[in-house]
């Protein structure tokens, strides 16, 4: 389970290049700046740049190893979410390998999101949100402040228009985003 969640993050973070999408999300990491030594947000495009050291468009087991956030993983965890990423085996994840777990991540969300739909209207309140899996094991003061979060537009559901509307890679025209806790 730890596993496919980390293959679907990793897959979130390295599937912009394939999408042509950079849009800021909580797997975008924050690092020092060349230099200058103040931090700056590191898109996913950037972040695969950065892992993929020798510039060939793959990233080897070795600069996926390298990677300051997989170096935090035991090795038995970082092999593991290599060989998910790994799809075809050849000891690099490509673009078309990334692409491909973007594509099986959202296919996944979209069945979770209609199983969590009871009344099937196409959005999901509160209450259909808590009875999710992993969700109802959460006190209720989180399962609200994520809903909170995932609610973009304020209206009390999740739908279509909860996305983010932000430019991508362009932190300073983003929308503002009200606290609704």
């Amino acid at each position: 389970m730890k596993t496919t969640l980390a293959a679907g993050m990793m897959a979130g973070i390295l599937s912009s290049l394939v999408t042509g999408q950079v849009v800021r999300g909580p797997q975008d990491q924050i690092l020092p700046r060349e230099g200058d030594g103040r931090r700056q947000l590191v898109g996913k495009e950037e972040l695969f740049k950065r892992m993929d050291r020798d510039g060939d468009g793959n990233i080897s087991k070795s600069e996926f190893f390298a990677s300051p956030r997989i170096e935090q993983l035991s090795e038995e965890q970082r092999n593991a979410l290599f060989e998910r990423l790994d799809r075809d085996d050849d000891s690099l994840i490509s673009r078309e390998e990334i692409r491909m777990l973007r594509q099986q991540a959202e296919r996944r969300a979209r069945d979770d999101f209609r199983k969590l739909d009871v009344d099937k209207n196409g959005s999901v309140n509160l209450e259909e949100f808590s009875k999710g899996e992993f969700i109802s094991k959460l006190p209720a003061e989180k399962r609200r402040q994520i809903f909170s979060r995932m609610d973009t537009d304020g209206n009390g559901v999740i739908d279509g228009a909860d996305r983010p509307k932000s430019p991508p890679g362009n932190p300073e025209k983003r929308p503002e985003r009200s606290q609704r806790d």
